[in-house]
């Protein structure tokens, strides 16, 4: 079973498993209670039959029978129509099992009833939002979620749910307000959603002037990119942003100086900036800088391979194949595991006619992937490993393991 559907099963179990002990709350009462008081539509061996029926849908559901689980269920709700909790029930294990048609009438009909608590009308609709998005009617979805909020506006799974489709659908002002309701509800942040939020939602509202805009140019607002970064001081995409913007300002140093923030924010993403700054560079006319600079950050502790293999290549345009070399060189002892970093040193070092130290650097490198292969793959789940293990840890099926 995929782990999706798994999850699934199991908040469905939870919700189902709460309502039991409500129902044992029910089946205590009864012994204080003459039944025709609690229920006086429902006798004492129907209620018996119900609850029978009830733990029978657990029992399914957790063995992870769908199709018996809803069977009981159904049972027990045409015993006793007047059970709130089981129709939820009901109406999530359809669409848990695709019957999005199904479990949408379901936790309507559930919406319609005129005595409803507050709390069940809540849950059917917060249900009934969960049936739309996964039948893609995204519009319904929404107002549905918003619904929930109307009730209950600290209700934290029908504002990610809302969340989630504002981002989806491309409405990044909504997803942020959203997003930040749900930050003050729950009190717990996601900085790098906001501040890519907040990229998306400037750029489009820079599109937007762009074409309302008359014959005169206009520049771009620092402000999203600026707002982002305070957000996110690890935002790449804000400092490309906000270099790129500096750049159509013509102010080079400032570009330089944005784009070299990254060494110190996420120095495993500089590579990603390479292009911009050596542009920025240029047009500065301090290539000397620009080399500098590289220099530095190849030589730092903090230097990925991606970012030696791209000065590795601007040396190689440029005809520096010896300082490649050595770069590529001190990059492979560095980073052993890097195919990427061999493969263009083997590369270089043919084409330079260094024959024997290429066929040494690929030793070593097949040495390195040999050593992280994997020996052995179940037959029944596709499990791999490198010792052999007569009991697969994945799928618990014995004696499963193939060589590979």
């Amino acid at each position: 079973m995929k782990l999706a559907n798994l999850i699934g099963w199991a908040a469905l179990a939870i919700t189902v498993g709460t309502v039991l002990f409500r129902a044992g709350l029910r089946m205590g009462r009864d012994k204080i209670m003459p039944r025709s008081a609690i229920n006086p539509g429902v006798s004492g061996a129907s209620q018996n039959e119900e609850t029978a029926f009830y733990f029978q849908g657990v029992h399914f559901l957790l063995s992870d029978e769908p199709d018996k689980a809803i069977e009981a269920f159904t049972q027990a709700v045409r015993i006793n129509t007047d059970t709130v909790e089981i129709y939820l029930s009901l109406g999530n294990l359809f669409r848990a099992r695709g019957e999005v048609g199904r479990a949408i009438r379901i936790h309507q009909n559930i919406i319609a009833r005129p005595d409803l608590s507050d709390q069940n009308r809540t849950a059917a609709l917060f249900a009934l939002a969960e049936d739309y998005r996964q039948g893609g009617f995204l519009d319904r979805a929404v107002e549905a979620y918003r619904r929930v909020l109307e009730v209950d506006p600290a209700h934290r799974k029908a504002l990610t749910g809302l969340q989630a489709l504002h981002e989806s659908e491309g409405r990044w002002d909504l997803a942020l307000e959203v997003l930040r309701t749900l930050k003050r509800v729950s009190g717990q942040a996601d900085p790098r959603r906001e501040a890519h939020l907040l990229l998306r939602a400037g750029l489009e509202l820079w599109e937007q002037e762009k074409k309302s805009a008359s014959s005169t140019p206009l520049l771009p607002s620092l402000d999203p990119y600026l707002a982002a970064i305070k957000v996110y001081p690890g935002c790449v995409e804000a400092y490309r942003l906000l270099g790129e913007a500096e750049l159509e300002r013509n102010a080079y140093a400032a570009a330089i100086k944005h784009f070299s923030m990254v060494r110190k924010t996420r120095p495993s993403h500089l590579f990603l900036l390479i292009g911009p700054l050596q542009k920025a560079f240029t047009l500065a006319k301090d290539d000397k800088g620009f080399e500098r600079m590289m220099q530095e950050a190849v030589d730092s502790a903090t230097s990925s391979p991606r970012l030696i293999l791209c000065w590795g290549n601007i040396l190689e345009e440029q005809g520096r194949l010896q300082e490649a070399v050595a770069l590529l060189r001190s990059g492979v002892i560095a980073h052993p595991a890097s195919t990427f970093l061999a493969h263009r040193l083997i590369r270089l070092l043919r084409r330079l006619g260094q024959w024997q130290e290429a066929c040494e650097i690929a030793d070593r490198c097949l040495d390195v992937l040999t050593a992280r292969q994997p020996v052995f793959q179940c037959s029944q789940c596709g499990f791999k490993c490198q010792d052999i293990s007569w009991k697969c840890p994945q799928c618990q099926v014995w004696d499963t393991m193939e060589p590979l």
